[in-house]
């Protein structure tokens, strides 16, 4: 018997996550950079919201308001029926890891692992961000409007770019850290072969220090994909790294996607980080190695997306750089002193207009 129904999950966590963000944008308001820099210890109510969420959402009923999770709930019944695990050429570490889930755990216990695949590395990754700060860099990541479709929609893309960014956390620690950061992310790869994209920008944003190079490159693809059209899009198409890319063919076919064309929303919406990157990279000239990472594995993952923004479901290809959005926003709003007297109002500020335009896209689009 279910005792709530499965369609008010989701609007329970945005309005949660919403009066969790107004009540830290009123203490953030009071903050200079320093003292943001300086605080004693993390707050307690983000982490235990998360802990709350990992529990509530991974043993959510099995209900189309979910999302694939009806479908991945039908996969795994079917895997628990069989004596041998089937071999899939893709994302073949992942059906393994259900087929081995299936021989002693429910479906509901399957989605609980998965949740906690997906929220602790963030958990991980926030702490070695912003250490004192984990509670607000953790809260950004939660009231991302893509935030709860890869929790119970897009359940093996959020878990293996959550990993991804755990790898992120680690890779430029020492040697032990870039060992688990190679790990995690051949997981990830694993779980979803479209991991390799951001696994890729990360390698080139290492590579590649001259900063004027991320920007110039986005800008570049806005061009190149205004100019070539279709044909940029049909040529990543014809490369089958990722099943996914059938999508790109089915829109520009027709098919059963319509809705097709330069997304001017979704392009305007990754370009926020991008413009703040700008002015903090270039126009202010504050030097973060972390940051940078950040914003070029972002930049270069987004800059694909760009290339095959006309297709459908393009939002599919967006996420594996928007994982990393709450990153690249509140990353040097936390650890970068860029309006020393007044930086605590401008993390506020941004917190609210973040969270807003996830009520937009959550109430109204």
């Amino acid at each position: 018997m279910q005792l709530f129904d499965p369609y008010l999950y989701s609007t329970a966590h945005i309005l949660i996550i919403a009066l969790i963000s107004i009540y830290y944008s009123l203490y953030l308001n009071r903050k200079n950079a320093p003292s943001l820099e300086k605080r004693r210890r993390t707050g307690y109510l983000v982490l235990l919201y998360s802990f709350l969420f990992i529990i509530v959402v991974g043993l959510r009923p099995n209900s189309a308001a979910f999302g694939d999770t009806v479908t991945v709930a039908r996969t795994y019944q079917e895997f628990t029926r069989m004596v041998d695990p089937i071999v899939f050429t893709r994302d073949s570490l992942f059906y393994l890891f259900m087929w081995k889930c299936s021989r002693f755990i429910s479906v509901s216990g399957f989605f609980l692992i998965l949740e906690i695949i997906y929220i602790v590395p963030m958990v991980i990754a926030c702490y070695r961000f912003y250490k004192m700060n984990t509670d607000i860099g953790l809260l950004f990541c939660l009231a991302a409007f893509s935030f709860w479709a890869y929790a119970v929609n897009g359940m093996r893309n959020g878990a293996a770019c959550s990993l991804v960014l755990l790898s992120i956390s680690l890779i430029q620690g020492n040697i032990i850290n870039k060992i688990i950061a190679a790990v995690s992310s051949i997981i990830a790869i694993g779980f979803h072969t479209s991991a390799i994209l951001p696994v890729l920008c990360i390698m080139i944003a290492l590579i590649v220090r001259k900063r004027q190079v991320m920007f110039f490159v986005w800008g570049i693809s806005i061009l190149i994909s205004l100019a070539f059209g279709n044909s940029i899009s049909s040529f990543f198409a014809n490369l089958g790294f990722d099943d996914r890319l059938s999508y790109i063919q089915e829109g520009l076919d027709g098919g059963m996607y319509t809705k097709t064309g330069f997304r001017w929303d979704f392009l305007l919406y990754s370009a926020v980080p991008i413009i703040l990157g700008y002015y903090i990279v270039l126009k202010k000239k504050v030097y973060d190695s972390v940051y940078l990472l950040l914003l070029g594995t972002y930049i270069y993952a987004n800059s694909f997306w760009i290339m095959v923004i006309r297709a459908e479901y393009s939002n599919r290809f967006a996420y594996l750089s928007w994982f990393l959005y709450p990153f690249v926003l509140s990353y040097p709003l936390l650890k970068l002193k860029i309006w020393p007297k007044t930086q605590g109002s401008k993390v506020a500020l941004i917190m609210i207009l973040h969270l807003s335009l996830t009520l937009i896209m959550f109430f109204v689009i």
